[in-house]
């Protein structure tokens, strides 16, 4: 009876243990997650990492727990037993089959060898990238350096750990010798010689274009029909966000073969042309103050340099004007800033009554055909 009670008493004892084990690690887990916000360099990965350990964690307990329950009553103690031997069976197969070769009596490299390799590749990207990530938003943004300077040092700190942790993995997990390096450089020069050469292009003025700075981070360019500001340079391609809010991928080789407008390199400053038409007779002085009031009303207008208003030329219905403005704040928004002006410009002249032509043409006929007749007025 004594025994009885005491198996009863044990079972509940590691029942209430487990369930207390499963509180405690869930709290633990809680906080931990708190503490480590999703929005830090390595956030996402110990967010997952925690989760999984919370699974194997419960695992074994109840496992254990089912196997105590089990062998604390005597009708069901040998199921305890076959329980163990199961998963001591099923840890001699795991552990054969993770040390069996890849491919039998040709090699001795092993499965197991080969989860360690892609673990470790893993690894080896995550760091990476939350170095860069840690590098760019919590230590390079407290230094005086300039953007485009503080996404060179993280990029290259991205690329440095990925060819480190790549050769040190190669020469230790993987067993490579690193003198085969060569006989790999050489196979891939056959490959850029065979087919590889975009890629390699794309590569080497990605290089060039981190050290050079031809563009960087921020400034607004054009390339072909491409119009938006470079938000990212890796080292393949670099992303442009039009102001549609469309990101577009555009290689790297695009800015060292072709012609590139960079609105803003070494300086925000931009000077704008706007074209004015109005009707013959008008006064030109009065044109050209009222543009320069639009221009001085408009926030976004520099006052130095400051607006400018040149007589442009005798067009074929009109005076043609160009109201000349500079501006930092507007490069991202022309479309926006030719608005606000234009309309300012329109109210201006509606309000001073200056007529904006349309074009004209007038046709004289020097002969009229046999048997026409003009058209009689009224």
């Amino acid at each position: 009876m004594f025994d009885q009670e005491w198996r009863l008493i044990a079972t509940i004892a590691m029942v209430l243990v487990a369930a207390a084990a499963q509180v405690l690690f869930r709290r633990v887990r809680r906080r931990l997650k708190e503490l480590i916000r999703r929005e830090h360099p390595f956030g996402p990965m110990l967010h997952s990492g925690l989760d999984w350990a919370f699974v194997v964690l419960s695992l074994t307990v109840w496992v254990a727990v089912a196997s105590g329950v089990l062998a604390a009553i005597p009708q069901t103690r040998f199921l305890s037993t076959r329980m163990l031997e199961l998963l001591s069976l099923g840890l001699s197969l795991l552990e054969g089959f993770f040390d069996s070769p890849i491919v039998p009596g040709k090699t001795k490299f092993k499965i197991g060898e080969l989860f360690v390799v892609v673990a470790a590749i893993a690894v080896i990207a995550l760091l990476a990238r939350g170095v860069r990530h840690l590098l760019l938003n919590y230590i390079l943004n407290k230094t005086p350096m300039d953007l485009s300077v503080r996404h060179v040092v993280a990029t290259s700190a991205q690329y440095l750990i990925v060819t480190v942790g790549f050769l040190v993995l190669l020469q230790s997990a993987a067993k490579v010798d690193l003198t085969m390096l060569g006989v790999v450089a050489a196979a891939v020069g056959v490959g850029v010689g065979f087919g590889l050469q975009n890629i390699a292009n794309n590569l080497i003025s990605g290089i060039f274009i981190l050290f050079e700075r031809p563009i960087k981070v921020g400034d607004r360019i054009e390339v072909g029909e491409v119009h938006g500001h470079v938000v990212h340079i890796a080292a393949r391609a670099t992303t442009v966000r039009t102001n549609d809010n469309i990101d577009i991928i555009i290689p790297n080789s695009s800015f060292t073969s072709f012609n590139v407008i960079n609105w803003s390199h070494g300086d925000q400053r931009v000077r704008f042309r706007i074209p004015v038409s109005v009707a013959y007779g008008s006064d030109a002085r009065l044109i050209e103050r009222l543009l320069l009031e639009v221009a001085e009303e408009n926030e976004n207008v520099l006052k130095e340099p400051s607006p400018r208003v040149v007589f442009w030329a005798f067009g074929d219905s009109a005076l043609e004007f160009q109201l000349r403005v500079w501006t930092t704040r507007m490069l991202h928004r022309r479309g926006v800033f030719f608005g606000q002006l234009n309309l300012a410009i329109y109210e201006k002249f509606q309000e001073h009554g200056i007529r904006i032509p349309f074009p004209q043409r007038d046709v004289h006929f020097k002969t009229a055909p046999p048997g026409w007749d003009p058209p009689s007025r009224g």
